[in-house]
Formats: structure tokens, C-alpha cells, sequence
């Protein structure tokens, strides 16, 4: 059976979902953290099997350590249960 990964949505409720992902269509995944002086935003460059590369938001942080920690939450997601 599939098992599908959330992207959050930046626009909805905290917790809510704006695509599902399979993780066995995943080539590659590539953190993106930008600074704005105040704020650390991660976003994930995201390449699937037979489509182009796209970004996708993870969110807004105070520092960059609990970026890390979201994306390495984020990367987890992706194991094997």
C-alpha cells in the first residue's frame, strides 16, 4: 500500500496538508533555509520521477537551529515504518 508524505500548507490552518508526496517517487530533496533578519524560512526543493523540480514550503522559524531540527523531522517523514 502507498504511504504519502505531507507538505504544509504556508496559507492554511497549522497542520494542514497542500499536496501528499510518495516517497518512493522522491529523487531528491534539497533544503533552502533564507534570512530576513528576523525570521528563518525552510522551504525543500523537491524532484519527482518523470517531473521538474519544485519547491515547497516548511515553514518559518526563530533560528536556524530549529530549522535544522524541522527539516531533519521533515527527512525522518521519509523512513521506512
Amino acid at each position: 500500500m502507498a504511504r504519502f508524505v505531507s507538505l504544509p500548507d504556508r496559507d492554511g490552518p497549522p497542520g494542514a496538508a497542500r499536496m501528499w508526496i510518495n516517497p518512493e517517487h522522491v529523487v531528491s530533496l534539497v533544503p533552502k533555509v533564507s534570512r530576513d533578519g528576523i525570521s528563518h524560512t525552510l522551504r525543500v526543493e523537491i524532484k519527482l520521477v518523470g517531473t521538474p523540480a519544485f519547491e515547497a514550503w516548511l515553514g518559518a522559524f526563530d533560528s536556524n537551529d530549529e530549522a535544522d531540527a524541522c527539516w531533519r523531522q521533515f527527512v525522518d517523514s521519509f523512513g521506512d515504518d
